[in-house]
C-alpha cells in the first residue's frame, strides 16, 4: 500500500471501528501503556508529544495520570484527530494533525511512538521519520520507540509452526522494522538506554497456546478472551512478539 492508500485504511478504520480504531487487540494496548507510563515516571518529562496518537486513547490515560505534564497528541489522519477530539478535555492535553513525514513546529521533552512508522510505505521514509523526531527532542530527549519488528514476528510465527498453526501475516498497511537497520541507523543519532521485547509472553500465550486450544476446540480466538487479560499483565521474556521498546537518549 502506498501512503495515500494507508492514510486513508486509517481514516476508514476511525470511522468504522470508533472503540478499537487503532487496534482490536486491546490488552496489547495496555501492555504499551504500561510501559509507557513507566518512562514518564522515570523521565519526568514537561512535554510529551505522542506521534500517531490514532484516537487519543493512550494519551488521555497518560495526560489523565500525570496532570503536570503538558502532552501533545499529533496523528495524520483527520477522522483519527476528531475522534480523539470528541473525548472529555484535559488541561494538559492538546490534539493536532501532523504527518510525522514532516518537522514537527514545536520541540519536546519526550516523544514517543506506538505502532506508528510501521504505517510508514518505505525504509527511507521511516528514516526520515525517525530524523524529524530527532530535531523535535530537546537536549538529551528521550524517544520510546515502541514499533513492531519482523524478527520478533518469524520467532513467534516459528513457535506457531511447531504447534500445528497457521503463520501471522504482516498487513498490507504495516512495514516491520529489521532490528539491526534501526540500531544501526538510530547510533548514529541517539544513545540506545533500553531495548525489551514488550510482546514476547503475551503473544506466547495469546497467539501459541490460546490459539492452540480454540485450534483444538474449532472456535475463534476472541481478543477480549481472559488469557489476553491475563496474559497483559505478565513480566516481559523473550523474543517471540513482534512489538519492542527501545528507549533512546538524543545526543
Amino acid at each position: 500500500m502506498n501512503a495515500e492508500e494507508i492514510k486513508q485504511y486509517w481514516s476508514d478504520r476511525a470511522e468504522k471501528h470508533p472503540d478499537t480504531a487503532t487496534t482490536n487487540d486491546v490488552f496489547l494496548r495496555r501492555i504499551e501503556q504500561r510501559a509507557l507510563n513507566g518512562c514518564i515516571y522515570r523521565y519526568v518529562p514537561r512535554l510529551v508529544a505522542d506521534i500517531g496518537c490514532g484516537d487519543g486513547r493512550t494519551t488521555r490515560k497518560l495526560a489523565k495520570a500525570y496532570p503536570l505534564t503538558n502532552f501533545a497528541g499529533l496523528d495524520f489522519s483527520p477522522s483519527m484527530i476528531r475522534q480523539a477530539q470528541t473525548m472529555p478535555d484535559l488541561s494538559n492535553l492538546a490534539f493536532n494533525l501532523h504527518d510525522i513525514s514532516q518537522p514537527l513546529l514545536q520541540r519536546y521533552d519526550l516523544i514517543y511512538t506506538t505502532r506508528c512508522l510501521i504505517n510508514l510505505s518505505s525504509w527511507e521514509d521511516q528514516q526520515q521519520a525517525i530524523r524529524n523526531i530527532y530535531d523535535s527532542l530537546l537536549d538529551d530527549g528521550i524517544y520510546v520507540m515502541i514499533e513492531n519488528f519482523i524478527e520478533g514476528h518469524d520467532a513467534i510465527n516459528k513457535q506457531r509452526e511447531l504447534f500445528g498453526l497457521k503463520s501471522l501475516a504482516v498487513r498490507p498497511h504495516n512495514l516491520y522494522f529489521h532490528k539491526h537497520h534501526v540500531m544501526d541507523f538510530a547510533s548514529t543519532l541517539f544513545s540506545v538506554i533500553e531495548d525489551v521485547n514488550i510482546s514476547s509472553t503475551y503473544y506466547l500465550v495469546t497467539r501459541v497456546l490460546y490459539a492452540r486450544m480454540c485450534a483444538n476446540k474449532g472456535i475463534e480466538p476472541d481478543y477480549l478472551d481472559e488469557h489476553h487479560e491475563i496474559a497483559a499483565d505478565l513480566p516481559y521474556a523473550g523474543e517471540y512478539g513482534p512489538t519492542r521498546m527501545v528507549i533512546m537518549r538524543r545526543r
